[in-house]
């Protein structure tokens, strides 16, 4: 008797839990789990740009070192999301479980300068006590530089990588929150990585050094865990679940408005993603080394032009997750998306000499950075939850679906950043470069209308159209006005005799005055008279 009458309150406690008070508190967990990915996006480029000066002091400031740093950093994002993708669905508490990665990151983070240190003995013992200096260009380094690069990031930026499935497998409770929910954690995660680039920047690295900025990432990762941990131990205690539960069905979604949206191969927006992160990170290496020649190459402009162009992803996945309710408007998002990129660019391309500042300073070089880089990054962030929504078939299948577009999205932006700077850039030189990767997004429209959507003849023939006629008239010109910029000279005249872009710097000879000038990514190198010039003094 005694022993009933001990359960009865805790019976009662379950009972009177109405579906108003579940609802707020449901809603509560949310902006927690939003905040904690906020912060997760702050303290992952904190780590970024304070890891890239690490690794400089054993690899060296080389183009060749920083792309492979970068390369490696993002292959453990898709090696992570990838591995998160295939073990989702046996998660019962993906919140918790996101806490643990979050505190696993900022553990690993504490080994990477220790780990940097036995690279560099190894460095030294394997290359060092040569006859000649190690030749950068050759196969030996190149191999060191990834491998070593690769093995110390890849526990930190794994559990990266796998944090977005993870609370995909929380917050998307229904079908029609697949998009909206998905395209709001890409948005606001990616919103603290601007954040966390310009406090990086401009405030931790000048105040505390690399060591100190690392630390901060640290407790920022820290203070996540004990959020999350505190929120799945609420969810747990209050008799939610954390799992999201959903029957899966194994033919299309029915959500589409109309048989004109039907997707008879979802599975390619897979590919597409591939090629379109490739893409992208064209565009990134492009633009950055365009305004190079405004702003020169300091830790200020670095941060400046990277949290522009996450600034515009993070506006335009947000504004997307409102668009991807169903998969019809998914659809026609993606393609919109693509020949966003694509005539913005061309625009950008185009007026980019007339946004130049007329006087030097911070605030001239933000409004330049986000002028020519948040317009056409508004389309390509659109372009994840867009994705998202396409492949996943229904709300159980929300939390794979991210993961797999994130991962091969990713990979994409490996292949893209290495292809443009190593090979393509130099190749094709501006003018070029931007022709094809305009040409890549139409491109991309057209074969999303050809091979996801089943009747595919009128989206078909019109981005066939704009694509033919894209591809015949646009011829980009020589980018005369940017290449005569320079960070610390003021004049932009002259005649350019010789322009050449290379992996790592865009040599530039001028005429001027009766002086040939030479210079690298704008800055001035040496200048020489021309036959029957004046006497001058030259200082190199």
């Amino acid at each position: 008797m005694s022993r009933r009458h001990r359960k009865e309150p805790s019976i009662q406690r379950q009972t009177v839990a109405s579906p108003a008070s579940n609802s707020t508190a449901g809603t509560g967990i949310l902006l927690g789990v939003i905040a904690c990915f906020v912060l997760s996006g702050f303290a992952a480029l904190l780590y970024q740009t304070a890891w890239m000066r690490q690794f400089s002091i054993v690899f060296g400031t080389s183009e060749l070192a920083v792309a492979t740093v970068l390369s490696a950093y993002m292959a453990g994002l898709a090696l992570g999301a990838a591995i998160a993708g295939r073990v989702i669905d046996r998660i019962t508490r993906p919140v918790l479980t996101y806490g643990l990665l979050e505190a696993a990151i900022a553990g690993s983070a504490l080994a990477v300068p220790l780990l940097l240190t036995l690279a560099n003995v190894l460095y030294v013992g394997i290359l060092g006590n040569q006859p000649a200096p190690a030749d950068a260009s050759g196969l030996g380094q190149s191999f060191f530089y990834i491998v070593v690069a690769f093995i110390v990031l890849v526990i930190p930026t794994g559990c990266m990588g796998a944090t977005l499935p993870m609370l995909t497998r929380y917050v998307v409770r229904s079908e029609e929150q697949i998009g909206p929910r998905v395209g709001l954690l890409y948005a606001v995660n990616t919103a603290g990585a601007v954040a966390g680039t310009v406090v990086a920047g401009f405030f931790l690295l000048p105040a505390l050094g690399l060591s100190g900025t690392v630390w901060v990432g640290v407790a920022v990762n820290g203070l996540v865990f004990l959020i999350a941990a505190s929120l799945s131990r609420f969810v747990q205690s209050s008799g939610m679940s954390e799992a999201a539960e959903a029957e899966v069905e194994l033919k299309d979604s029915a959500s589409a408005p109309s048989e004109a949206f039907k997707l008879v191969r979802p599975a390619w927006i897979l590919p597409l993603m591939l090629l379109s992160g490739a893409n992208t990170f064209a565009y990134e290496v492009l633009w950055t080394r365009l305004l190079g020649h405004i702003l020169g190459g300091s830790i200020a402009a670095f941060s400046t032009m990277l949290a522009s162009f996450l600034g515009g992803i993070a506006i335009g996945s947000a504004v997307a997750a409102r668009i991807a309710t169903d998969r019809g408007r998914a659809f026609n998002g993606f393609v919109i998306a693509q020949c966003g990129i694509a005539l913005t660019s061309i625009i950008i391309y185009q007026v980019m000499h007339m946004l130049i500042p007329e006087e030097a300073g911070l605030g001239g070089n933000v409004l330049l950075a986000t002028a020519v880089l948040l317009p056409a990054t508004l389309f390509v962030g659109a372009t994840f939850p867009f994705a998202v929504r396409i492949l996943a078939r229904n709300q159980a299948d929300a939390a794979p679906s991210s993961a797999r577009v994130y991962s091969w999205n990713t990979m994409g932006a490996v292949v893209g950043a290495v292809l443009a700077g190593y090979i393509l850039i130099p190749l094709l030189r501006y003018e070029g470069a931007i022709q094809l990767a305009v040409t890549t997004n139409m491109a991309l429209a057209l074969a999303a209308s050809l091979l996801i959507l089943e009747k595919r003849y009128r989206t078909a023939v019109v981005t066939a159209l704009v694509t033919g006629v894209i591809a015949l008239i646009y011829r980009p010109s020589l980018p005369e006005e940017i290449l005569l910029t320079s960070p610390i000279v003021a004049s932009r005249d002259g005649e350019i005799r010789y322009y050449e872009v290379g992996r790592s710097a865009t040599v530039l000879l001028l005429e001027e005055d009766g002086f040939f000038n030479l210079r690298t990514n704008g800055l001035p190198e040496a200048s020489t008279n021309l036959i029957g010039a004046p006497p001058y003094q030259h200082n190199q």
